[in-house]
């Protein structure tokens, strides 16, 4: 009789446990802090960070600054640093390659290819961190919604610093900011069922080189990767959308569903921004699908979305900086995927 009592408990016990894991309480209220965003965009945006271009010091010191957030919001390193101890970055190495013009205003960048570590043949090669870190999940814990953003932009030219405001502190931002929502969550005891991966890439510019060599060298399966929401550039406002700001463009794979319908519910009972789905095409003559770091798991077969806000005047210019941003509909884009996420992470 007593071996079946503590069998009958442990039972018990654990039901209990799932109940609770499937019966999560609504988060629908919760909000992405404004005054953080705003505080992380001036932060990457400064000129103290001389554009953030992959493989300067000003990379190496905005990784720094999303290192230190990702600790004071309680995430897990999920790189091997030596066969004992983890890391938040993730060191590649890259090939810095032609200057080549892209997008609608013509606008030099540099091109970069991955490559092995210098050698007395190579010295020309130059490395670079990928940031990342995890919020494990429970029951669920093995599978992973990944939110990600690209926190490099172009450096200098000269005495001019490109301080990427919009592109991409403002997708940085969120990725930081909706870190700091779970981890308030996770402080009051209410975790996501599946685990999020909060990314940041380096060398997105110069080609998507960074998720590029992320996706090759995972810390985990491409299996384990349910979805990637994927933020560039989600602090402005287009032309088109000059008198009606409350909006965000989405872009989704064209099999990917499901992930389309969690989102527009999420937005439905949250923050009600007007989704436009005008680049939603792999034939979108501004070529959208293929120009941010979703491309990548995309490439996987891994579903994706891609939040952004278009482009303006001051997009790959100097004068991107962090008093044009509109943190009003910054923050309503950061808590769409924020709720978008807490959804995706916690099915019924």
């Amino acid at each position: 009789m007593r071996i079946f009592y503590i069998r009958s408990a442990s039972i018990l016990i654990y039901v209990v446990f799932t109940l609770q894991c499937l019966a999560q309480p609504s988060v629908s209220e919760v909000w992405v802090s404004e005054s953080l965003l705003k505080k992380h965009v001036y932060t990457l945006a400064s000129d103290s960070l001389q554009g953030r271009e992959t493989g300067t010091i000003g990379q190496f010191r905005a990784a720094g600054y999303c290192l230190e957030n990702f600790n004071k919001n309680h995430l897990q390193p999920i790189f091997q640093l030596d066969s004992v101890g983890g890391s938040f970055l993730q060191k590649y190495y890259f090939t810095p390659a032609l200057v080549s013009f892209f997008g609608r205003m013509a606008v030099v960048a540099k091109r970069s290819e991955l490559s092995n570590p210098p050698s007395a043949e190579n010295s020309q090669v130059l490395f670079a961190h990928n940031v990342g870190g995890l919020l494990v999940g429970t029951d669920l814990k093995n599978e992973i919604i990944i939110i990600s953003a690209h926190y490099d932009h172009l450096g200098k030219q000269g005495n001019l610093i490109y301080n990427g405001a919009d592109d991409n502190a403002s997708g940085t931002a969120s990725v930081l900011a909706i870190a700091a929502a779970f981890d308030s969550l996770v402080q009051q005891g209410i975790k996501p069922r599946r685990s999020i991966l909060f990314l940041l890439f380096s060398g997105e510019e110069g080609g998507l080189i960074g998720s590029q060599y992320f996706v090759a060298a995972s810390p985990f399966a491409m299996s384990q990767i349910l979805c990637n929401l994927n933020v560039d550039m989600v602090g402005r406002t287009d032309w088109k959308h000059r008198k009606k700001t409350n909006y965000c463009y989405l872009i989704t794979g064209k099999s990917d569903t499901e992930l389309k319908q969690t989102i527009e519910i999420a937005n439905q009972q949250t923050v009600k921004l007007s989704i436009d789905y005008s680049y939603d095409s792999e034939n979108d003559p501004s070529q959208f699908y293929y120009r941010s770091d979703h491309y990548n798991f995309a490439k996987k077969g891994i579903p994706i979305a891609f939040f952004m806000d278009g482009e303006h005047p001051d997009y790959h210019q100097p004068s991107d900086t962090a008093d044009k941003i509109n943190y009003n509909i910054l923050q309503k884009r950061a808590t769409l995927i924020f709720q978008s996420a807490w959804m995706m992470a916690n099915p019924k």
